[in-house]
């Protein structure tokens, strides 16, 4: 019993490790354990849990199956016999997240500045992407997107939404008379942001599902904290997230146009796939993050 426990948590570290010289490292035993651990639950289960050869490794279908039983099972151990403050002992290792490029750097870094030094035994992983991420097959512990998702597997959560401003610097309205409906911006010089998978312009939507669709462009960038700063320099009209422009609207350094047309917020997503037993260190930033997006 207990060799065959000790067997499921070391194949738990492994899964999430994705390395067995990282796991071994993790669990302050031998790589030759882990893989001694690994061959004896395999031929227990007559099923093979990794996909292995001489440059990585990587768990098979079973074994991620599995690997969500096999962490139910030891929480569940864990739960029978856990004393006071056992739970403590949790909030350590690693929890990687990750987020869109911008919004994870101006927005959700701080916040993970702030958690890593309350919870210094926790190791965070940021990854910055504007690709939606398979958070299973990469590994990843919580995600943080803008939009709408369409994976129905994960746990989510809406700490707060996200509204969209059309705008422009004084510096251009000084040149030229901002539009007064949405069709009059294909005669405006404009700031666009380009599809890095379509190497298309991404549309503006407006109030009542109407969208604007850039022809051409003044200005075109794939990151939006540059086009940002294009909208700051004067270059064009720039529709641009709330999270990028509101401290420049409050300072006068960007002036709002069409507000009556401004579309409906989007939400911001915070997920995770933990469907059963979440780790509770997971837990922990998954919750801190929530209450800190909240208050944006």
């Amino acid at each position: 019993m207990q060799n065959r426990q000790e067997a499921l948590r070391i194949f738990c570290c492994a899964a999430e490790e994705m390395n067995f010289k990282r796991a071994a490292t993790r669990l302050g035993i031998s790589p030759q354990k882990v893989t001694r651990a690994i061959k004896e639950l395999e031929s227990l289960l007559g099923e093979q849990l990794f996909h292995r050869n001489t440059r990585n490794v990587k768990i098979t279908d079973f074994g991620l199956g599995f690997a969500e039983q096999a962490k139910a099972a030891i929480d569940q151990f864990n739960k029978l016999f856990q004393a006071k403050g056992k739970e403590a002992e949790d909030l350590t290792g690693v929890v990687r997240i990750t987020a869109p490029h911008t919004y994870g750097s101006e927005v959700v870094m701080p916040i993970l500045a702030e958690f890593a030094r309350l919870y210094p035994a926790i190791t965070l992983e940021f990854h910055l992407s504007n690709i939606h991420s398979d958070l299973v097959d990469e590994r990843i512990d919580i995600g943080i997107r803008i939009g709408f998702l369409h994976d129905q597997t994960c746990i989510v959560r809406q700490p707060r939404t996200m509204p969209f401003h059309l705008v422009a610097s004084p510096t251009l309205l000084e040149r030229t008379s901002p539009p007064e409906q949405v069709d009059q911006l294909a005669h405006q010089p404009i700031v666009a942001l380009v599809n890095r998978k379509t190497g298309r312009y991404w549309p503006w939507e407006f109030s009542q599902k109407r969208y604007f669709y850039p022809k051409s462009a003044v200005f075109v960038t794939d990151t939006p904290d540059i086009e940002r700063k294009a909208v700051l320099a004067g270059l064009g009209f720039g529709q641009l997230a709330g999270y990028l422009v509101e401290k420049h609207l409050a300072s006068g350094e960007l002036i709002s146009i069409l507000q009556d047309d401004a579309p409906p917020p989007w939400p911001v997503n915070l997920y995770h796939t933990h469907q059963h037993a979440c780790p509770t260190r997971v837990r922990l930033v998954f919750d801190y993050l929530f209450n800190q997006l909240s208050q944006g």
